[in-house]
């Protein structure tokens, strides 16, 4: 990875330990004015707006070089025919790097009230967008050789330079993701309210607008997940494979457990598992695999749960329905996209 590419990550919070040790070693050699002004265009450009044209490049490079050396223990004293400088060995890129941030933003070059940089927004104007319709599934393959699969009623959004300069991805509803593996540039997905980065892995996001909870599963590799409400912009989460965290999301509260694959991942073999799940959900389900309108009669189904084992591969939706009926105690009539459910429990 390219050295300001490593501040741009940095100031994202997604750096591994490795690349914040390269970042330290690199910030504690000189800044030269050609590898600063370099730093800021580059920085600069992964904003939304503004003319680069307009910075005083020489300007600010010489108030940044001389922030640096006064927050990093440096002594500067001028004499009518040199100046001497003296540097303290307890050099810290933070603080380096809290300097140059603290020019830029002071300067309006960097970042606005309007234009915060963050793991939700994407950086440039053109966007790409892939969307699924209820009835239906699909696969995306992506640039860098990643693939998704798309569930029922989902909408993807990634930038036109995607695999190029970065690789996050905007999703609503629900997807399964291979991500190839880049060490240079990882791999951010980024819902209402989950966010998960990795660099070479493959898992689930669910988090559909019209469902209490949101939810991540990993079925390889290894991934750090965020709340994307969460104040403090820092990943809490990291999930090993056959781990899930799941979001409530009216409390913000979150939890991780294991889960069982044949499960949580069935639906991308374009199986239904319903195990556990609750009469409203599974209803949800049904209305975006089958694109259908389901009405219920009577009282108290939102405390039915299905309690049979299996999955429903393949199978009719008047089939699924007989067979959920019968154990939880309903009746169903089917009228092209319309079904009536009325409970005879």
């Amino acid at each position: 990875m390219e050295d300001k590419n490593l501040i741009y990550h940095f100031l994202k919070e997604d750096c591994s330990p490795e690349e914040l040790d390269q970042l330290h070693e690199w910030l504690i050699s000189d800044l030269d004015e050609e590898t600063t002004n370099d730093l800021l265009k580059s920085l600069w450009k992964k904003t939304h707006d503004g003319n680069i044209h307009d910075i005083d490049e020489a300007g600010l490079t010489t108030k940044i070089r001389s922030e640096i050396a006064s927050k990093n223990g440096f002594v500067q004293t001028k004499t009518p025919k040199k100046r001497v400088i003296v540097r303290n060995r307890r050099n810290n890129s933070w603080v380096i790097i809290t300097a140059i941030l603290a020019l830029v933003i002071t300067a309006g070059y960097f970042i606005t009230s309007q234009n915060t940089v963050t793991d939700q927004e994407p950086f440039l104007a053109g966007q790409i967008e892939k969307n699924t319709p209820r009835g239906h599934r699909s696969t995306v393959n992506l640039r860098d050789g990643s693939r998704v699969i798309l569930n029922s009623e989902t909408k993807i959004t990634y930038d036109e330079n995607f695999g190029i300069d970065n690789r996050r991805i905007t999703l609503e509803g629900e997807a399964f993701f291979e991500v190839a593996r880049d060490e240079n540039l990882p791999f951010i997905v980024t819902s209402k309210n989950l966010i998960t980065r990795a660099l070479g892995t493959s898992f689930n996001v669910r988090d559909y607008g019209d469902e209490d909870s949101a939810s991540i599963a990993l079925a390889t590799g290894k991934v750090k997940v965020k709340r994307s409400k969460n104040p403090t912009n820092k990943f809490k989460i990291f999930l090993s494979p056959n781990e899930q965290v799941v979001l409530i999301k009216a409390s913000q509260k979150w939890s991780k457990s294991t889960f069982q694959p044949e499960r949580v991942l069935s639906w991308k073999d374009n199986s239904l598992n319903f195990e556990d799940m609750s009469l409203a959900r599974i209803i949800r389900t049904l209305e975006r695999w089958y694109d259908v309108n389901i009405e219920v009669r009577g009282e108290g189904f939102e405390k039915l749960t299905y309690e049979g084992t299996g999955s429903f591969e393949r199978q009719s939706l008047e089939n699924i329905l007989n067979t959920l009926g019968y154990t939880m105690g309903f009746e169903s009539t089917i009228n092209e996209k319309q079904i009536m459910i009325k409970l005879t429990n």
